[in-house]
């Protein structure tokens, strides 16, 4: 009996730490019985043996072994179990499933705290969501896990798990970075299969857009909300989503059901860089479409990703003030009434003509204007609070999905 215990072990080294604990759980409070003590004495008769002779042969303790059979045994010997599994004809996974159904309901309790737990530092950074209010720091473990499933609209940690796309869902260590920028792309992918744009998508039709957009740059107000709603109308699905901080993404184009949908966040908190956020994302819609629905997103400015974000930052510039114009206005810029004549006439707000020639003036000659102008530049959050950005401390993603898709829908 030794000898094929010896064996099992060396065929399937830790085989028992394998198991999916949620389905274990499962099985655990499932209604199949398996009565342990009516097949230990079938198998008695069957090797015609005694009680006693068989406890002998395979070296456990009589009250050691009624304790396992009775669910008495706090911490069950692991030995033990695949001895008994052994004799008993059963493959130890499913033994051990039956040894917990058996279980005091504090040990059950143990373990799905233990899987909980597992759960939340496995795919979130605690500390980072709580400063950022997502989590309080008074949650229990139960308390974290409600709030993440909550938030993402699932009931089970086994349904998050799994309905989630494998693309969005690495199950390689993460350090704490990855692990914000999963939160961050998750909550975004979510967002977007809740609002569920019903329009369809038509790139000739974006084409003709775009070349239209510069002029609402003027209005800070309902600039943006106009656009998003436009684009919105032909299959484009914009939100807008909080930057964090450790992720280092200004921007994000998903392909989901065919249909483009762009992130854009509140990076540097300033007015131009939404807009150039913006058309820098519309730019991988128009060029980088099948590529990017190869792998479901592509993040803006992260250095591990292909796509040449150059293309895309000077198709963006391009649109907005090129080389050209910065210097014909950079001989005027420190005259307002000339700067807003010439952002006029070039269809942008003011703001943009600074923020551009702040950009040329640094990567040209290497001039530093970094608040020069900041007096004017207006409040960024105006032209996005309308479009309801989604925020850290939301109650979940379908409410503030149903919110954001209120406004973009045209009635």
């Amino acid at each position: 009996m030794l000898n094929i215990f010896t064996t099992f072990v060396r065929e399937n080294p830790l085989n028992f730490l394998n198991m999916n604990i949620e389905s274990l759980l499962n099985s655990i409070f499932s209604d199949a019985e398996y009565n342990i003590k009516d097949v230990f004495e079938q198998k008695l008769i069957e090797y015609n043996l005694s009680r006693t002779k068989a406890l002998k042969l395979l070296n456990i303790d009589k009250d050691v072994f009624d304790e396992i059979l009775n669910g008495t045994a706090k911490q069950p010997n692991l030995i033990h179990i695949v001895k008994i599994a052994e004799f008993l004809g059963v493959e130890v996974n499913n033994f051990i499933n039956v040894v917990l159904k058996n279980q005091s309901l504090e040990n059950i309790s143990a373990i799905d705290s233990a899987r909980k737990a597992t759960f939340i530092v496995k795919n979130f950074d605690v500390k980072a969501l709580t400063k950022l209010g997502f989590f309080n720091s008074e949650f229990s473990t139960e308390e974290l896990v409600k709030k993440v499933l909550d938030y993402f609209g699932y009931t089970t940690i086994n349904e998050f798990e799994e309905q989630l796309d494998e693309p969005l869902y690495s199950r390689v260590k993460k350090n704490h970075s990855d692990k914000m920028k999963d939160f961050w792309i998750k909550s975004a992918y979510q967002t977007f299969k809740v609002i569920n744009n019903p329009n369809e998508y038509n790139r000739e039709r974006l084409k003709d857009l775009i070349v239209k957009i510069k002029p609402y740059s003027q209005d800070v107000t309902n600039g943006l909300l106009t656009v998003c709603r436009a684009l919105y109308n032909i299959g484009v699905t914009v939100i807008f989503q909080n930057y964090l901080t450790t992720t280092q993404v200004r921007g994000a184009t998903f392909i989901i059901n065919e249909k483009p949908c762009v992130v854009i966040t509140d990076f540097n908190k300033n007015y131009p860089t939404l807009w150039f956020t913006l058309l820098h994302e519309l730019n991988h819609v128009l060029f980088d479409f099948d590529t990017i629905e190869k792998s479901s997103y592509h993040l803006s400015d992260d250095n591990d990703l292909f796509l040449i974000e150059d293309q895309a930052n000077t198709f963006a510039r391009n649109f907005f003030m090129s080389e050209e114009k910065f210097r014909y206005i950079k001989k005027y810029i420190n005259n307002p009434y000339l700067v807003s004549k010439f952002a006029n006439e070039i269809e942008v707000h003011p703001s943009i003509v600074y923020s551009f020639f702040t950009w040329y003036q640094k990567e040209l000659y290497g001039k530093n204007y970094h608040a020069a102008f900041k007096q004017f530049f207006p409040d960024y959050s105006n032209a996005i609070t309308k479009l309801n950005p989604i925020t850290w401390n939301e109650i979940s993603i379908k409410e503030i999905s149903e919110k954001i898709k209120s406004v973009l829908e045209l009635n």
